[in-house]
């Protein structure tokens, strides 16, 4: 799951229908519901369109609560109900259900949404990993042949599972010629740091903790989700059957977020306050993640989808994921969605 600061970069990676079903009586004990819409209520009208939308408290997510806090979504004509979730299970369990109408989805589960055959529809691209995420080792590994035969500790089922075997991947290396150790991405720098793994796959703010300042030339970064863009990335993903008859509110939803996106480049410190509080971290822990962070607007999302980024991203993930035996055969980027809202 994506979860604090702390936990942010958790994100399961097998998916089945059986599983998702499986959770669906656990959705409404799971979750807290938030304000319904923004605290600055003036243009809220009997008219506006009301709809649930599910979160985690993952700072890519928290623009959201800028657009809560500023009356964006009472601006564009929407009364949002923000439910943010514990687990990966019981947000995906609820948009699957109709119990939300859109959430706030990892592309990886995206891609075995559609794989699945399961109702999950992405609209648009919210955030992407650029740095947050990395493979860290210790000075003597210098490259990727240097992983062969050396313990890799890193969290099993998480995006760093997904960075990793894609760097393997990219490499020409089998999984099976390195020693994977499941270890909690929290623990794996701290690990190096000590000398008790020779190589550890984390995100920020572990990344800096195990590079910098009192550890500096203990560790360096080997990969980074830098060099990988759109690896690890997030989507806001619709329920397909609601998404089919509501076309015109996933695009003001995307006008909410854009507004977001923009108060955010223009008012950064009272935003990353707004966000900070959204996700329960501080300010100054926030903007340290959030170098790493690429937060994506409206006109970002069109000229990707025209660039074809978000399909070249698509081939990467799914053919990481085939390799990772997670998916049977790759997804190709047009079984996602229209993306109707972009065009």
């Amino acid at each position: 799951m994506r979860h604090t600061l702390q936990t942010s970069k958790k994100v399961a990676l097998g998916v089945s229908a059986l599983a998702i079903a499986a959770t669906l009586t656990a959705c409404s004990g799971s979750s807290t519901s938030t304000a319904a819409n923004s605290t600055a209520t003036s243009g809220t009208t009997s008219s506006s369109v009301s709809l649930s939308m599910g979160i985690e408290p993952w700072i890519g997510y928290a623009p959201w609560y800028i657009a809560q806090a500023k009356g964006y979504f009472a601006k564009h004509g929407l009364n949002v109900n923000i439910v943010n979730f514990q687990t990966d299970a019981d947000r995906n369990a609820a948009l699957i259900a109709g119990k939300t109408e859109v959430s706030n989805i990892d592309t990886g589960r995206v891609i075995q949404f559609a794989a699945s055959n399961l109702p999950g529809e992405p609209e648009f691209l919210e955030d992407a990993s650029l740095g947050a995420d990395a493979i860290l080792a210790q000075p003597s590994i210098k490259n990727a042949q240097g992983l062969i035969g050396q313990q890799v500790d890193y969290e099993f089922g998480t995006t760093s599972d997904l960075l990793l075997h894609y760097y393997l991947l990219q490499n020409n290396i089998p999984a099976s010629k390195i020693q994977a150790n499941n270890v909690p991405a929290a623990n794996a720098g701290t690990l190096l740091i000590a000398g008790k793994a020779p190589v550890a796959v984390t995100y920020q703010p572990y990344i800096s903790d195990a590079t910098s300042g009192a550890n500096a030339g203990k560790a360096h970064v080997l990969f980074g989700s830098d060099q990988a863009a759109g690896l690890i990335s997030d989507f806001l993903v619709a329920n397909k059957t609601w998404a089919a008859s509501n076309g015109p509110v996933v695009k003001q939803l995307l006008a909410a977020w854009d507004d977001a996106i923009t108060y955010y480049h223009t008012n950064q410190q009272d935003a990353i306050a707004i966000m900070a509080k959204g996700v329960g971290a501080t300010p100054a822990s926030l903007s340290s993640t959030l170098a790493g962070v690429k937060l994506f607007g409206a006109a970002d999302n069109k000229a990707m989808l025209a660039a074809g980024k978000l399909a070249s991203a698509t081939k990467m993930i799914s053919d990481t994921y085939v390799s990772m035996g997670v998916l049977k055969k790759p997804v190709d980027f047009s079984a996602l969605g229209t993306f109707p809202a972009l065009q």
